[in-house]
């Protein structure tokens, strides 16, 4: 009996435990028109990406209605234990990795291979935008449309000397840059205290 007793002590502990150290990941905050999701490196469906510390992801609600202008709008950061300086090539392999590998993860169909993700960036010079790169995303989409579409994709770094610490933040959507959804993208805020 007592043994059994500090088993389910045990457990109720760890899950406390976990469940308080996911709340405490995260690099940004958002209302509750987002969903939130955090995932840690390295990620399950791509491994091959090299990276220590964790994906905080914020979706809008309708990010699945292909009828809304939210569809595939979300925003995700990587906050990485890393001072590396990203490149054109690096995002692009990168990305193409990520989602080669969530498609390959979500795809439903039998005997189906997903056809290989197409990425574009460009590094911008365009500093008071706070856009480091912009590009393309041209990716097999196995949530929803199980269509080949193409996602807009704006990306921000943020590097902390402090701590060695680097946040590379993307914002996509299939939307035009000079659509009105890009604005929807200021509701979710970085943290203050990204570099502590």
């Amino acid at each position: 009996m007592k043994k059994s007793i500090f088993i389910i002590i045990c457990l109720i502990s760890s899950t406390v435990t976990f469940s308080q150290e996911e709340k405490s990941l995260g690099v940004f905050e958002s209302d509750t028109t987002w969903l939130t999701e955090i995932i840690k490196f390295p990620i399950n469906f791509a491994p091959e990406i090299k990276y220590e510390g964790y994906e905080d992801l914020r979706f809008a609600k309708k990010w699945r209605d292909q009828t809304h202008e939210d569809f595939w709008c979300y925003m995700f950061a990587w906050h990485i234990n890393s001072h590396e300086k990203q490149s054109v090539d690096i995002l692009e392999t990168n990305i193409k990795l990520y989602y080669d590998g969530l498609m390959s993860a979500v795809n439903k169909k039998k005997d189906f291979k997903v056809p290989g993700t197409t990425v574009l960036f460009i590094k911008t010079d365009d500093k008071n935008n706070d856009i480091d790169y912009i590009g393309k995303i041209y990716v097999y989409d196995s949530f929803t449309t199980e269509d080949m579409i193409t996602l807009h994709v704006r990306v921000k770094e943020y590097h902390c000397n402090d701590n060695k610490s680097s946040t590379i933040v993307f914002s996509l959507s299939p939307q035009n840059f000079n659509h009105t959804i890009w604005e929807r993208f200021k509701e979710v805020k970085l943290k203050a205290d990204i570099c502590d």
